[in-house]
């Protein structure tokens, strides 16, 4: 007798939907921030500064080449200045060019018959803004920020293969048929915050020292020097001296090839207190021998110090000694 399969099978269902495309936001708006970077408080005072950074509004350049875009910005506010910690200010512009006409104030710039690919130019297809600050002396160390607020008005394509089929746009936006737009609406507002970095820093003038020649290393007489430094304002701070390159057991040394002449350096003319580089061995900005304290970034401090060869020491051969002293300000 034959023996019957039967055999079991299941049907598979294949679907597609077409869906209709949704309209994407060809247009974002965003607080940005822009670090202009860390200087010198005497680089400020002597060279404007430049950076770049974002102006708060992103598009789809891709879209928006499917017909005619509008994009508008009006400069709400602005000090167009950073203000530090104490109240010290830096004056700058900003453009949205490099190089470009500074945007002020209460200005209603219709920037619609741009190039978009040159309008947003900056990263992931933003505008860019670009800062130059002006030269300000004097100033304190510390962060100094300020901001723009700016209006973005917009229409830009959001949907679209061929043509454009919808629009993305700031609140209150009308498009025109034909021409210029007349109708802005309220736009969106953003604001643009912008901060640099002063850091101390001085200004020092070393005179090298010249013992001259001697037949004895007990003949050679101390020199007198004096160092001047001028530093940030309000910025206290102390000074120290190396050991030089060639300084054993703590006692600075002069060589010639294979050979050493031992010196040393005193904090003052007088003094017998060796000048170094660690604890008490610093000299304070508040002892300097002219103009001690005046922390005003234009006043220079001096500090005379004496240098002596040391007494009792065998004299080395001939040659010419030498050696290099670090002078360091800490604040």
């Amino acid at each position: 007798m034959p023996t019957l399969t039967r055999l079991a099978g299941a049907s598979l269902l294949f679907a597609a939907a077409i869906m209709a495309p949704e309209a994407a936001s060809a247009c974002t708006t965003a607080t940005t921030n822009t670090n202009l970077g860390s200087f010198s408080s005497y680089t400020i005072a002597s060279t404007p500064q430049q950076g770049s950074g974002l102006a708060g509004l992103q598009c789809d350049i891709l879209l928006a080449a499917l017909t005619t875009h509008y994009i508008g910005l009006r400069v709400e506010a602005s000090t167009f200045r950073l203000t530090g910690p104490t109240g010290q200010t830096i004056p700058y512009t900003a453009s949205l060019t490099s190089g470009g006409t500074p945007l002020a104030v209460g200005n209603v710039l219709d920037l619609s018959s741009l190039s978009l690919v040159s309008l947003l130019s900056g990263t992931n297809n933003s505008v860019p803004i670009y800062f130059r600050t002006s030269t300000a002396a004097g100033l304190r160390a510390g962060t100094y920020t300020g901001f723009i607020d700016l209006r973005w008005y917009y229409s830009v394509c959001s949907l679209g293969v061929a043509v454009c089929l919808a629009y993305s746009s700031s609140p209150g936006f009308v498009r025109p048929l034909l021409g210029p737009a007349t109708v802005w609406g309220t736009g969106v507002p953003v604001r643009v915050n912008v901060q640099l970095t002063v850091q101390n820093d001085c200004i020092i003038t070393a005179p090298n020292v010249a013992f001259g020649s001697a037949p004895l290393a007990g003949a050679f007489n101390p020199v007198t020097r004096t160092i001047l430094i001028r530093c940030s304002a309000g910025a206290a701070y102390t000074v120290g001296l190396n050991d030089g390159n060639n300084a054993v057991g703590g006692v600075r040394r002069m060589r010639s090839g294979t050979n050493y002449l031992r010196y040393e350096l005193y904090k003052t003319a007088t003094s017998a207190d060796r000048w170094g580089a660690v604890g008490a061995a610093r000299r304070s900005s508040a002892s300097a021998d002219t103009n001690a304290g005046i922390y005003d970034s234009t006043t220079t401090q001096g500090y005379t110090y004496r240098a002596a060869i040391l007494p009792g020491q065998i004299t080395p051969p001939a040659g010419s000694y030498s050696d290099t002293i670090r002078i360091d300000v800490a604040f």
